[in-house]
């Protein structure tokens, strides 16, 4: 499924996650995850851009629009064919929205839903050539039956323009697109809460199947390469396997998570750079080798948290003002290999104490 959406998503209290729409379900709910949200809470969101089709979506309304509705949008704007995307610009061209004024989401997702309601004059895109298709196809009586000569003589501005604003159809890029039918609503047959899916780990294979992972015992599947299409730690997605060891690797993050470390491994996946399956598997069983402090987004946190397991309360409070704590937490995991992450910061527990963790006056101070 094709890009639709770039999104920046924040919490109230400042955290940030960009995500790209459409997004799986645990994509979703792993974007929630990293904001920290307050109990009530919706994520604000941005549009950051808009593959292919920016043009369209210049009015989004990112006040009242809800990130489920953006995502459903994304989703039935991902399905259609070009000459379909045509047919939906001109559908939004024809709700004469005044100029600036946001666009309802429902209303975008009704339209994205009601593409077969239009016909498509493709490459007509004045009134002048409107009219000439018209009159050269049987859509205007008195134009039949003209010779050559006097068909040439019609004013064929006129005539499109007419028959374009009597039929109330609008013109795009792509072509003229002419409603026919009455308009879906299917924005309110739409179940948009988030949830967790039924499977870990959802696969697809060679043929277009899709098989939800882990597999229930008893049942059996052909053990036959395939991708992962959505999955409970979502950087794994795209990666491609055997069917045994994705199964193998649904099993352990099922493990994960009711042992509460999915989070951890997020983590370390994505400081880790995993981009393979066997690579993740051997990750799953070696979660003790990383230290892992879900607290810490930036550099000057990473420092402030060493610098509270080195110092006294009032050592602290001295040195700060005149310490430059970015540069600082830069330093802290330069020398112990630890990395920022969406979730948290890691960096490796394993090895001589003295080599993970340096001490103060190794560090260099940038002084304000």
């Amino acid at each position: 499924m094709r890009k639709v959406f770039e999104v920046e998503l924040s919490s109230q209290e400042g955290l940030c996650a960009e995500l790209t729409l459409p997004a799986a379900p645990y994509a979703l709910l792993d974007a929630l995850e990293k904001l920290e949200l307050a109990d009530g809470e919706a994520p604000k969101w941005e549009l950051l851009s808009a593959f292919d089709a920016g043009y369209i979506f210049c009015y989004l309304d990112q006040d009242d629009g809800s990130l489920p509705e953006l995502n459903a949008l994304a989703q039935q704007f991902a399905r259609l064919s070009e000459p379909e995307v045509t047919i939906f610009e001109g559908l939004v061209a024809m709700e004469h929205m005044p100029m600036g004024q946001p666009f309802p989401l429902p209303r975008l997702i009704d339209l994205a839903y009601s593409t077969d309601c239009c016909h498509c004059v493709e490459g007509v895109v004045t009134d002048a050539q409107l009219g000439r298709f018209c009159a050269g196809n049987g859509f205007i009586p008195e134009a039949e039956n003209l010779s050559d000569a006097a068909f040439e003589l019609l004013d064929f501005e006129r005539v499109g323009k007419q028959f374009r604003e009597t039929e109330g159809g609008a013109f795009t890029r792509g072509g003229y697109v002419q409603r026919r039918e009455g308009l879906r609503q299917v924005y309110k047959t739409l179940d948009l809460t988030l949830k967790k899916p039924d499977y870990t780990l959802l696969t697809e294979t060679a043929s277009g199947a899709q098989i939800k992972l882990p597999i229930p015992i008893g049942a059996t599947v052909v053990d036959e390469p395939a991708q992962c299409m959505d999955c409970a730690a979502p950087s794994l997605t795209g990666l491609t396997a055997t069917m045994s060891t994705l199964d193998m690797l649904a099993r352990r993050l099922t493990e994960l998570e009711m042992d509460g470390e999915l989070t951890k491994y997020k983590a370390v996946l994505e400081a880790t750079g995993c981009d393979d399956a066997a690579q993740a598997l051997t990750l799953a069983d070696e979660l003790d080798r990383y230290a892992f402090d879900p607290e810490p987004r930036e550099p000057d946190e990473v420092a402030s948290a060493h610098l509270k397991g080195l110092l006294l309360e009032e050592e602290l409070a001295a040195l700060l003002p005149n310490v430059s704590l970015y540069a600082y937490g830069q330093k802290v995991m330069e020398q112990t290999g630890g990395k920022l992450t969406g979730y948290g910061y890691v960096q490796p527990s394993t090895g001589p104490a003295q080599d993970m963790e340096p001490q103060a006056n190794e560090m260099e101070m940038t002084l304000n």
